[in-house]
């Protein structure tokens, strides 16, 4: 699936934020234009794709993602949107909603990003709360962990208070190379590992899956911890890490958020979304022969070896090359 961003302003500030660099640097202006889109709805089609990221920033603040989503929708896509949930203009949200409820059996998701309650400032709770409210089941929760404190606690009472999708999308905050954001370094990934199982009678009494997103080694869980796992996750478990495509407003792609700045080509180099995968999945992999994975332990394991696990997310591995001599700073500009 392709990730594709509507524009780089958000309406939060979040302290782990990977894409703090891109949110930073926005111009009012920096918005997804009709043309682009429908040249990446011509592309993805013409590969045998037809689902679609929306991203940000915050989605929501482009103007015309009303339209957006309703014409891809007219062109047979399943669209998911990744939000905060926060609409800045309530006269707009109202329209939104009633066109997007308007429409039988329509082809979206929402993907909502939520941050504990107790970190998130009255307003903002109103407003994400409303949204849970209106499209319950139409939304699934993501939880970014970026400290080892974390309380999950909150999410339980989300799903079951608005009746949203029983699955949770749990992500690790990474670093982004060269930048600054809050992340959990992977010497204390075991602590982050402990606070989460700590959560699994949780899971079992409410009937909720968590799936894990890229980035969690396998090896700080235990053969029994890893059982465990695979029976809440209902079998999906993965430890892989692998390109994540992501476009551009000025139609430039790369292979996830935290490496934006590394091998970015424009999207019209490539012939088919299989192509731009390919491409940054080659590159991704001259980085893993040469760095292996965010352990030590990883250039000798069997099951990164065998693609089991990756052993990590890429971007630690990037950050700390970034830390060395410069003559390794040149995979930046290769």
């Amino acid at each position: 699936m392709a990730n594709i961003l509507l524009t780089e302003k958000c309406v939060r500030s979040c302290p782990y934020c990977f894409a703090k660099q891109h949110m930073d640097n926005a111009f009012p202006d920096d918005i997804l234009t009709w043309d682009n889109l429908i040249y990446i709805a011509d592309f993805l089609q013409a590969s045998g794709v037809n689902t679609m990221s929306l991203l940000g920033g915050e989605p929501f603040l482009h103007p015309e993602i009303t339209e957006f989503i309703l014409y891809l929708h007219s062109r047979n896509f399943h669209v998911s949107v990744f939000t905060s949930g926060i609409f800045v203009d309530n006269d707009k949200y109202e329209l939104f909603k009633k066109k997007i409820k308007s429409i039988p059996n329509i082809r979206l998701s929402f993907i909502c990003n939520v941050n504990d309650p107790k970190k998130t400032s009255k307003l903002e709770l109103k407003k994400v709360c409303q949204f849970l409210y209106d499209f319950s089941y139409m939304i699934t929760l993501s939880f970014n962990i970026y400290r080892t404190d974390f309380d999950l606690s909150f999410l339980f009472n989300y799903i079951i208070s608005y009746g949203l999708n029983r699955n949770i999308r749990f992500g690790v905050a990474h670093p982004t190379p060269g930048q600054k954001n809050y992340y959990i370094p992977p010497e204390k990934f075991y602590l982050m590992k402990d606070q989460f199982l700590s959560f699994t009678p949780y899971f079992e009494k409410y009937n909720i899956v968590p799936g894990l997103d890229c980035g969690f080694p396998m090896c700080i869980f235990s053969d029994e911890e890893l059982g465990k796992l695979y029976k809440l996750s209902e079998g999906k478990l993965k430890f892989e890490c692998g390109p994540a495509i992501d476009i551009g407003m000025d139609m430039m792609v790369w292979g996830c958020f935290p490496l934006s700045e590394y091998y970015k080509k424009s999207l019209y180099e490539f012939e088919s979304i299989n192509n731009v995968i390919d491409f940054y999945r080659n590159k991704m992999e001259i980085i893993r022969k040469e760095a292996g994975g965010i352990y030590t332990q990883c250039d000798t394991c069997h099951h990164r070896k065998t693609g089991l696990c990756s052993g990590g997310c890429i971007a630690h591995i990037m950050n700390n090359i970034m830390l060395e001599e410069p003559c390794r700073q040149t995979i930046k500009n290769d």
